[in-house]
Parts: structure tokens; C-alpha cells; sequence
């Protein structure tokens, strides 16, 4: 029998502090982000990434970018002003919650 307590699960603020990281790091060194990437990166479901992504795309924390590469069609990530300032503050929140918890 499972013990349900002892299941850990991410909080919204871990999975949204991922992908706002992921787009960041990939950015910087790639400078295009894949919606692919984010679900590696932050290790989400499709069906929960585009959730995620859809709904930091209407917070403006994220812009959705789309383009050709090569004869394909894709859509990238970029990060906004906001989504650096919400990265901040996430992970002071993810910081604080982590001390609580020790």
C-alpha cells in the first residue's frame, strides 16, 4: 500500500521557477529555447508544460516566438522583463520556503 504523505510533490512555484530558469540558461547559451527543452529541463508532461507555458505567456512572463528552421515550422521561448523580475522573486520564495522546512 502506498503512504500518500510521504509522496513528494512541486509546488507551482518549483515547476514556474524551472521553466523561468530553463528559459534563461538555454538562452543564453542557445539563444533559442524549445518547448522541448522546457520539458527536459524542468521534467514535465506535454500536457502540463503547455499549461504552464500558456498561462506564463498570459502573465507576460514569456513571449512565444514563432519561426521557420529550415522547411519546419517551430515556436521558441524568450523570457520578458517581468518573467526576469518573477525569476527573482521565485527563487527568493523557493530560498525562504526551503529554510521553513529544514
Amino acid at each position: 500500500m502506498v503512504d500518500l504523505m510521504s509522496i513528494n510533490y512541486r509546488s507551482s512555484n518549483r515547476i514556474i521557477l524551472q521553466i523561468l530558469e530553463c528559459i534563461l540558461k538555454k538562452k543564453t547559451s542557445q539563444r533559442r529555447v524549445l518547448k522541448t527543452h522546457i520539458i527536459q529541463y524542468a521534467n514535465l508532461k506535454t500536457t502540463t508544460a503547455e499549461k504552464y507555458l500558456n498561462s506564463l505567456e498570459n502573465a507576460e512572463y514569456i513571449k512565444r516566438i514563432e519561426a521557420t528552421w529550415g522547411k519546419r515550422y517551430v515556436i521558441f521561448y524568450d523570457i520578458t522583463e517581468k518573467g526576469i523580475e518573477r525569476y527573482r522573486w521565485f527563487s527568493k520564495l523557493d530560498e525562504e520556503l526551503d529554510d521553513l522546512n529544514e
